[in-house]
């Protein structure tokens, strides 16, 4: 039974607008350490309550409007933020996709160009985009997800369809098809359409309508660098948990927890940076696509390339990781550049796939301090990917020997609680446990310097986390390992 929240600091935030065991993927190398938060099999278990009051989401918004944390929202059906309207939701509130839309077309938020949306959540409050089905029961793929769209610039046609959205999806709302579904322009700030997303996870989300025609947990359509993305959370996506199209959004601090596909996807000349992410694998969760990828990179793979730009994602501070051992799926590599893409990629941990890194197709790529275990191939293609230290083996951890990375589970009774900093003892210490590149890449894609003034923030450790001593900024309860347990 849902319960009302009780606290009186949440209460103030309050604004109405509109009316137990643990089960670990193996047991191999990965003693847990002591860390700066409680690791109990409880630690990522988001236990809030929801309010008792339910309401629906405006199928279409072109004003302003704020989604308080008094009350579940529900996502019921295609729901589109147009040109002129500005979505805002406050820290703590819930909204919920709903499985079997009232339409029988998929629940899913769209922000179209000229629309904004504003979710800023906190640490302590997240805002939180999930299933409408009872815990133990929400799969991937039960709601449609968050695609936001821009007028930032591509290497396709100047306007293009998003895809993953059928015409139906947009006229059964009586909006104009195409023009609402479309991204790109000749802005690559795009400051003034542009959104800001702190603090959040989407969980079961991902739609397939078909081969190459999917929407993601978050979809991005040309978003430009004035965008903010930081502390996002994707898990248990039916396809991608973060893809870019285009533009030159920068993010810092993401999670894909247990994608279907990729983990993050870039496209159609993304250029941006990115900082901090983590990308893991959930054993037995499926079926997996037939290429799932820590990060897959393309220029374009449904139309003609009509510029010279190049996608050329700039990626500092990754842990990529599939499985601990060779049961996991077939195909697939930690990352993979193709298409004639170029890729700045440093200080990274890549573990866990077949093969490590293939750049067979990409024209060039920067790239230095990175850690690769394989258990088939390290890498393969003919533009370098250094690394400073590689393995071929079995199981993962045996060679990254991070504090606890396949701690992880898809048993409902069970939460998992992985760690993915790099370990200081038991000896021998990770790899990772070493110097970074320094000075870190400068940034020379258009999209703008993030985050300091020419380069990436410097950092002293390898992968997304430091040491096993350090502080994490995956903490609850922003982050959830949980998702199928969380009670909401």
């Amino acid at each position: 039974m849902k319960k009302i929240i009780k606290s009186l600091a949440f209460a103030l935030l309050i604004g109405v607008t509109v009316a137990g065991c643990k089960k670990a993927e193996n047991s191999d190398d990965s003693a847990s350490t002591t860390g700066d938060f409680d690791k109990s099999s409880s630690a990522y278990l988001d236990s809030r309550t929801v309010p008792t009051t339910v309401a629906t989401v405006p199928s279409v918004i072109s004003g302003a409007v704020t989604l308080n944390a008094s009350t579940e929202w529900i996502i019921d059906g295609p729901t589109y933020v147009v040109a002129g309207g500005t979505l805002t939701i406050q820290p703590g509130t819930f909204i919920k996709g709903k499985k079997n839309s009232t339409s029988g077309n998929p629940s899913f938020l769209l922000v179209a160009k000229g629309g904004k949306l504003i979710a800023n959540g906190t640490t302590a409050l997240p805002i939180v985009f999930t299933s409408d089905q009872a815990p133990c029961s929400r799969n991937a793929g039960d709601w449609g997800g968050v695609v936001l769209l821009g007028n930032g610039i591509t290497n396709v046609a100047t306007t293009t369809v998003i895809e993953g959205i059928l015409p139906s999806y947009v006229t059964s709302r009586g909006l104009p098809y195409p023009s609402t579904i479309e991204y790109g322009g000749s802005s690559e700030a795009d400051a003034a359409n542009a959104s800001s997303l702190k603090n959040i996870r989407i969980e079961f989300a991902g739609k397939i309508l078909s081969a190459d025609n999917e929407l993601n947990a978050l979809t991005l359509g040309a978003v430009g660098s004035a965008t903010t993305l930081e502390h996002i959370q994707a898990s248990w996506g039916a396809d991608d948990s973060f893809e870019f199209f285009g533009g030159s959004v920068n993010a810092k601090f993401l999670i894909s927890y247990g994608a279907n596909d990729d983990d993050f996807d870039f496209d159609n000349g993304y250029q941006g940076s990115i900082q901090y992410a983590v990308g893991v694998r959930l054993p037995t969760i499926g079926p997996y696509s037939a290429n799932p990828n820590g990060i897959e990179c393309n220029n374009d793979t449904d139309f003609p390339v009509v510029n010279t730009r190049k996608t050329h994602p700039v990626l500092s501070n990754f842990t990529l990781l599939g499985h601990s051992a060779t049961s996991g799926p077939a195909g697939g590599a930690g990352v993979v550049f193709r298409q004639t893409t170029e890729f700045t990629m440093v200080n990274s941990v890549i573990g866990g796939w077949g093969l490590g890194a293939n750049t067979t197709a990409a024209t060039s790529g920067v790239s230095s301090n990175n850690y690769i275990q394989a258990f088939t191939t390290v890498k393969s293609g003919t533009v370098a990917f250094n690394v400073n230290t590689s393995n071929v083996g079995t199981p993962a951890n045996n060679f990254l020997k991070l504090a606890n990375p396949f701690n992880l589970t898809t048993v409902c009774t069970a939460n998992a609680t992985p760690d993915f900093r790099f370990r200081l003892t038991p000896p021998p210490a990770s790899p990772a446990n070493g110097p970074s590149l320094n000075p870190s890449p400068s940034v020379t894609h258009p999209g703008g310097v993030f985050p300091a003034a020419s380069s990436m923030d410097d950092n002293a450790y390898i992968g997304a986390f430091v040491n096993a001593a350090g502080t994490r900024w995956d903490v609850p309860v922003w982050v959830s390992y949980a998702p199928q347990t969380n009670p909401y």
